[in-house]
């Protein structure tokens, strides 16, 4: 049953199947067909009236499902199913106010997340008594700025974490929050791709490891202040610099002498990483982080032919299956 549930939600799979198994399967591969964006239309319809809400959310969540199906599934008499209306983004504007009205709290909070939320029902979401609701409307990408300068000041720490990590949160915004009492509105400011540079080199001070862990993993942090946040006593946050596309060469080099082989394996991986660090760290070791090297196409096809003789048969087939790779690349390139 497992195989068809797998086949239910793959959308490789033929319509005219999927339609034999919206008749004829049971409610777990009803479910998954329903979630089948390459379910045909009136086939959704069909399940939209199946006896279990469990497929009938499905539907509800489906984009490909029609909108006046959306229309009628918004009035069900399970919450759920509304939820996943609320949520969808292809549910109609003129719905989507009606499901703001909810007397659910995770209906209202499922319209004040999607993206195509009218901004005057946004504006009545944002003073919703319940904090879920206002903190989806914090997280909405399409707030206003001055909806989530509101929010900004809100009692509840969850929904000015949702404003901090908003990437349509303007500059002010953001250099207010990162100042916030509690670490974790500080860290989504530290996450957030929209932080200016000055605001990422203070926050990489911060005493809370969670907020400089979030400057060490922003692409938009200064090569200088990742390095060094590469000295931090925190492996985790070492770590994240070893992981980022915007480290140098140069801390990447000094990562690779690390005693945490987690943190040599993720320098391995780093595509800025230089074919003398990766020759380097194909003798490691540690078998992860030769699997790295062999794993990564900035090694050279000498180290590579070294590695198609490990010891571990991982690493073997990798490094093979990397030797093949560029070949193939060059024939194409010819």
């Amino acid at each position: 049953m497992g195989c068809n549930t797998g086949f239910a939600e793959n959308h490789k799979t033929p319509k005219d199947i999927l339609v034999e198994f919206a008749k004829y399967g049971d409610s777990s591969i009803k479910e998954g067909v329903a979630k089948n964006r390459s379910t045909p239309q009136g086939t959704l319809k069909e399940l939209a009236k199946d006896k279990n809400w469990r497929v009938r959310a499905a539907v509800a969540g489906n984009r490909n499902t029609p909108k006046e199906t959306l229309e009628e599934l918004a009035k069900d008499k399970y919450w759920k199913v509304r939820a996943a209306v609320a949520k969808n983004r292809s549910t109609p504007q003129e719905t989507l106010k009606e499901l703001a009205k909810d007397k659910n709290n995770d209906v209202r909070a499922g319209v004040a997340k999607n993206p195509n939320a009218p901004e005057k029902i946004l504006e009545e979401l944002a003073k919703d008594k319940n904090w879920k609701v206002r903190a989806g409307v914090a997280k909405n990408p399409n707030a206003p700025e001055k909806i989530l300068e509101e929010l900004a000041k809100d009692k509840n720490w969850k929904v000015r974490a949702g404003v901090a990590g908003n990437s349509n949160t303007p500059q002010e915004i953001l250099e207010k929050l990162a100042k916030d009492k509690y670490w974790k509105v500080r860290a989504k400011v530290a996450e957030n791709f929209n932080t200016p540079e000055e605001l990422l080199k203070e926050l990489a001070k911060d005493r809370n490891s969670d907020v400089r862990a979030g400057v060490a993993g922003n692409s938009n942090t200064p090569q200088e202040t990742l390095d060094k946040l590469a000295d931090d006593d925190d492996p985790g946050i070492r770590a994240r610099v070893a992981e980022n596309q915007n480290t140098s060469e140069e801390t990447l080099d000094k990562l690779a002498e690390d005693d945490d082989p987690g943190i040599r394996a993720r320098v391995a991986e780093n595509q800025n990483t230089s074919e003398e660090t990766l020759d380097k760290l194909a003798e490691d070791d540690y078998w992860k982080v030769r699997l790295k090297v062999a794993e990564n196409q900035n090694t050279s096809e000498e180290t590579l032919k070294k590695l198609e003789e490990d010891e571990v048969k991982a690493v073997r087939d990798a490094a093979r299956e990397m030797i093949t790779r560029k070949k193939i690349k060059g024939l194409l390139r010819r």
